[in-house]
């Protein structure tokens, strides 16, 4: 493949990677991108068959005219998005610059154009696929970059026309070029990774695209219509990842939470303490809320929360300290913990939590008192609960056992468990409370309407319960020591207050059906989510925390590494100790046979040396590529000897340009021995014998003076 082909070829796939890079960021429409592709496909076309094709300037015109009006109407209109429509003009600017590719110059500009694609994708999408196009796209831009200033060179301008690129000796393309060409690319990809480690990101970046489709979700706003989760709980949508510092405990009830309600009123659960308190950063994003902590009910987790129509920041019960690249948040008096404002986009956090644990005191008691003024929210029932509290006495009637409080809430739990049938196809309840319809007439439910039944229950026998929503544990990925949360792991649940346990969660749900996420799909379902996950832990979240975390564990293994080898010299050195004493020959005389034996090895070298002995005893004046194309290095002495040397700062092509006019009989020769030196310095061609005849020739044509008109 001659050179300029392969220029040709290379710049329409660097196109080609720079559209690859919006189409899969999902925000082009089908139709436009397949078009775009169509265009591209049939550019790449015409170039491997050799055929011609263009429109006349005027249709070009034409169309840069219908262009430019529908990028204004594209703004205003259609997509009303300044960064959508300028990603759909700068496809159209990619396919009428691979229409009109005629000098190297034009094929800089379309360069310069897939670039600017790669950089919309980059504020369209932080998925892992991104990694995938950019490494692909530095692999091409890296050839195509070389490729064009070769074709330069050889054409002698950027403005001169391709057709004009094959006038000289074109070299083709070999072995050596290629590998050196991908090694430099790996090498940018690799000084890439080296500065994204030592200079970490505090932010998106200005230029993030603000999600304007955030995950709809029910069950997290200040209200909570009954049956508002059931709506989600078939959608398997990812909400987060979750990464504990030691799985969760395998009892009921310690899952995600998210709001917490207090007040009912026949339909609709309300929290009436608000969004809460404003807390201020106390430095590095760092919030903490509680000072006490019980080492062995500590768990942290690190969350990456994608972009949902809530503020509300999930976790483990009980938080006593949240980390994250935000300055305030906001926890109200049920211990709920919220940002002031949605984020537009996915984020990341992490929360210390202290798991709840029941004392032995709130295990024996009988009767707990509660002070109204600070309970009476959690003991508050809607009108008409008269048959629901008749209800909950039955209930402890038939199980005259449950003597403690704790006996009784876990007998309230059980009765629903146990009697009830857990579904999502719950017929409406147009009349009438849905509560009293689940307990007494369909006896079927979801989540919400067992939480709140039981939380109604405990409220009628005088004990304080809240219902409270999040989600389950979720998936547990093996592969990155992770649970993936999904919407249809929404759900909801109880907390029971005891004096010194404090808030005691419980869930009366039934058992959800068995996960049939095992098998082989499973596994690489999973598998492939854990690679998602480390690609937004360690690349789209990496930060301060990360680098500071980065060079203690590289401060520790380098003295680990250090001490194992110090050791092992310690213990080389006393064997060789050891060796040394048990030789009859005393240590000073071994001395100074090794000198002399020295001695006489450079002594034997040398005269080898000088008398041109085996090849491999020779120190090398020239490297082999240097006395490959010797033949240049004599042309530029004989230029040197007449006054004119070769500057560094100039390629051999400006060079031979570069020559006085007195010396302008010798540009002829000077060219053929450059073209020659470029077959044999770049694509890695020998001479053969007739052209290294050729080559002396030239050289011994150039030794005479040239005469002067």
């Amino acid at each position: 493949m001659t050179l300029v082909r392969a220029f040709e070829i290379t710049s329409r796939l660097l196109a080609l990677v720079g559209l690859l890079s919006l189409i899969l960021t999902r925000e082009l429409s089908h139709f436009f991108g397949l078009a775009a592709l169509g265009a591209v496909g049939m550019s790449l076309f015409l170039v491997l068959t050799g055929a011609a094709f263009s429109f006349d300037r005027r249709v070009w015109t034409a169309l840069n005219l219908a262009v430019l009006v529908y990028f204004f109407l594209d703004i205003f209109f259609i997509s009303q998005s300044l960064l959508t429509a300028s990603a759909h003009f700068v496809v159209f600017l990619t396919i009428n610059k691979l229409f009109n590719l005629r000098t190297p110059q034009d094929h800089l500009q379309l360069y310069l154009i897939s670039f600017l694609q790669l950089l919309a994708a980059s504020t369209f999408t932080i998925d892992v696929t991104f990694m995938a196009v950019f490494v692909l796209y530095l692999l091409t831009a890296t050839w195509a970059l070389m490729l064009h200033h070769l074709v330069t060179e050889s054409a002698g301008s950027a403005d001169r026309p391709l057709n004009g690129a094959a006038s000289g000796p074109s070299p083709g393309l070999s072995w050596p070029f290629i590998l050196s060409t991908n090694t430099i690319a790996f090498l940018s990809l690799g000084c890439t990774l080296f500065l994204f480690i030592l200079i970490p990101r505090f932010g998106l970046g200005y230029f993030h695209r603000s999600q304007s489709n955030l995950i709809r979700m029910s069950g997290f706003s200040e209200q909570v219509d009954l049956g508002a989760i059931g709506s989600v709980k078939e959608d398997w949508t990812v909400v987060m990842r979750i990464q504990p510092s030691r799985p969760l405990p395998a009892f009921e009830g310690i899952y995600w939470r998210g709001m917490v309600f207090d007040n009912y009123d026949g339909r609709t659960w309300r929290n009436s303490f608000g969004s809460g308190r404003l807390f201020s950063s106390e430095g590095t994003g760092v919030f903490n809320l509680e000072y006490r902590r019980h080492p062995e009910r500590t768990i942290t987790q690190e969350v990456i929360l994608e972009a949902l129509d809530t503020s509300v920041l999930f976790g483990a019960p009980n938080v006593i300290q949240v980390g994250g690249r935000f300055s305030h948040i906001r926890i109200n008096g049920m211990n709920s913990i919220s940002l002031p404002t949605i984020p537009a986009t996915r984020i990341d956090y992490t929360l210390t939590s202290m798991l709840p644990v029941m004392t032995q005191a709130d295990f024996q008691a009988e009767s707990i008192s509660y002070p109204l003024s600070t309970f009476r929210h959690f003991i508050q029932l809607p009108e008409g609960s008269e048959r629901l509290r008749r209800l909950a006495v039955e209930i402890l009637d038939q199980n005259p056992s449950a003597r403690t409080v704790l006996q009784k809430v876990i007998t309230i739990e059980r009765y629903l468990k146990k009697n009830y049938r857990y579904t999502l196809d719950v017929e409406p309840v147009v009349n009438g409370s849905p509560i009293d319809d689940f307990l007494f007439r369909q006896k079927a439910g979801f989540c919400e309407h067992y939480a709140t039944a039981m939380t109604l229950l405990l409220r009628s026998l005088g004990i304080p319960a809240r219902f409270v929503t999040g989600f389950l544990p979720g998936e547990w990925n093996e592969f990155g020591k992770y649970y993936t949360v999904r919407q249809s792991n929404a759900h909801a649940w109880v907390e029971v207050w005891f004096p010194q346990s404090g808030w005691i969660p419980f869930d009366p749900t039934p058992p959800a059906p068995p996960d049939d996420s095992i098998g082989l799909i499973g596994l690489l379902s999973r598998s492939m989510d854990s690679f998602q996950w480390r690609w937004n832990r360690y690349i789209i979240y990496y930060g301060i925390r990360d680098q500071i975390r980065l060079a203690a564990e590289v401060k520790s293994d380098t003295l680990r590494i250090q001490t194992a080898f110090m050791e092992l010299v310690r213990r080389g050195l006393r064997t060789g100790a050891d060796l040394i004493d048990s030789m009859p020959v005393r240590p000073a005389t071994l001395g100074i046979i090794a000198i002399l034996g020295g001695v006489g090895m450079y002594g034997i070298v040398q005269w080898i040396r000088r008398a041109r002995g085996p090849f491999f005893l020779r120190w090398p004046g020239r490297s082999r590529k240097a006395r490959t194309v010797a033949f240049y290095l004599q042309m530029l002495d004989l230029f040197r000897a007449r006054g004119v040397p070769k500057p560094d700062t100039l390629t051999p092509q400006e060079f031979i340009r570069k020559i006085p006019p007195p010396l302008s009989p010798l540009r002829p020769a000077a060219a053929e021995l450059t073209g020659y030196y470029y077959r044999v310095r770049f694509a890695g061609i020998s001479l053969s014998e007739q052209e290294e005849r050729r080559v002396s020739e030239l050289l011994n044509g150039m030794k005479t003076p040239p005469s002067v008109p």
